[in-house]
């Protein structure tokens, strides 16, 4: 897990793979930008091999924290095995997925619309 900025927004690279011995990190990390004034992220997880439920857990308790505050959650995943995660999951429809960081930086700066 690594935070970067681009401009004003902070982007979470992950690498390898998100899951139970790695999401709480994740979701700690994410709730301290969102708490540290930070409510739009993008989440880059082109490097990301798998997820699991306790991975999509933090990545939706995150959104909710950001919602609250008027912020945007976006990803960028150009992973197919990923992307069938949050298609089979129903998540493709609560995320906005991107194929590339800076799509999904001008996404989040246009509030994810």
């Amino acid at each position: 897990i690594n935070v970067r900025m681009s401009g004003s927004v902070p982007i979470v690279d992950l690498v390898g793979e998100v899951d139970a011995y790695t999401s709480a990190r994740f979701r700690e990390t994410i709730l301290e930008l969102i708490e540290n004034g930070s409510a739009n992220l993008v989440i880059n997880m082109e490097d990301v091999e798998y997820i699991d439920s306790s991975g999509l857990g933090a990545l939706v308790g995150g959104l909710k924290r950001a919602s609250e505050r008027s912020g945007h959650i976006v990803i960028v995943c150009n992973n197919p095995q990923i992307r069938k995660v949050f298609e089979i999951t129903g998540l493709e429809k609560v995320f906005n997925l991107y194929r590339t960081e800076d799509e999904a930086v001008d996404g989040v700066r246009a509030g994810a619309a």
